[in-house]
Parts: structure tokens; C-alpha cells; sequence
């Protein structure tokens, strides 16, 4: 069994992410994107500087927007992005190991984690579902 956690704790992040994930740039408008979330069904979403320099600067993810709409007005056709993302968020790298994703996942309470190349550039994203996918499978071996 030791082997075995040992085993697990080693599986790096390019085992189990999310490869070449959707995206949102920091001038989209908040509808595009919620919609695009919504279609799609996720919670979340990288924002790169743009479609051609895909380096992260920050994330999005459905919260954000709906706490924004108690706080102000979404319906103005002027809210973008980047008026209501997390900038820097918290990254790992594809060689990063699953034990090292979960702790930064746990510890700041987040459900996904960007995967960037050495340029800073979006490659993949590690999600919550994902993990626990895999710690699952792990038990019914």
C-alpha cells in the first residue's frame, strides 16, 4: 500500500489536466464569457493577455460574476473581464506533481489551477473533479 501512495503522490500534473483548456481575454465582455461558461458548463475560466500571447493573468469563474451582480451592475454593456477577474492567480507547472496541486488547491481554497509552460503561457488546467477522479480510480484498484 505504501508503494502505492508513493506512486500516487509522484503522478505529475501533465497526467491529469485538462489539455489545451477555453479561455477568456481580460477585454471580453462579461456576457460572452458567463455565456460561454454557461454553454459549456463550467465554472471557470483562464484569462490570457490575448488570443495570440496566451499568458495567464488572471481567472474568472461564475462566482465572481455573481457576487459582482450584488454588488454592482452587470447589465452595462461596458464590463469586461478584466473589471471583475482574480488577477496572478495561483499556477502549477506540467511537471508539478498532484500532491503539490492539491496542496495549493486545499490550502487557498480553490477548485482549479492553471498548467503553464516555462513562458507563462496556458498548456492545461488542473480541476478539482479531475483529482478526486483519480484518487477515486486509485482506491478501486
Amino acid at each position: 500500500m505504501e508503494d502505492r501512495l508513493t506512486q500516487l503522490s509522484k503522478i505529475k500534473v501533465s497526467e491529469i489536466m485538462v489539455k489545451d483548456p477555453l479561455y477568456t481575454s481580460p477585454k471580453e465582455k462579461i456576457s460572452t464569457t458567463e455565456l460561454l461558461m454557461v454553454r459549456k458548463n463550467i465554472g471557470g475560466l483562464p484569462v490570457v493577455k490575448d488570443r495570440k500571447n496566451k499568458q495567464i493573468i488572471g481567472i474568472i469563474t461564475q462566482r465572481d460574476i455573481r457576487l459582482a451582480r450584488f454588488a454592482m451592475s452587470l447589465d452595462s454593456p461596458n464590463t469586461t473581464v478584466k473589471d471583475l477577474m482574480t488577477p496572478d492567480p495561483f499556477i502549477v507547472k506540467e511537471n508539478d506533481t498532484l500532491r503539490y496541486a492539491l496542496d495549493i488547491m486545499v490550502s487557498k481554497k480553490i477548485q482549479r489551477l492553471p498548467v503553464v509552460n516555462e513562458s507563462n503561457e496556458i498548456i492545461g488546467l488542473v480541476l478539482r473533479n479531475i483529482i478526486l477522479k483519480t484518487l477515486l480510480e486509485f482506491f478501486q484498484k
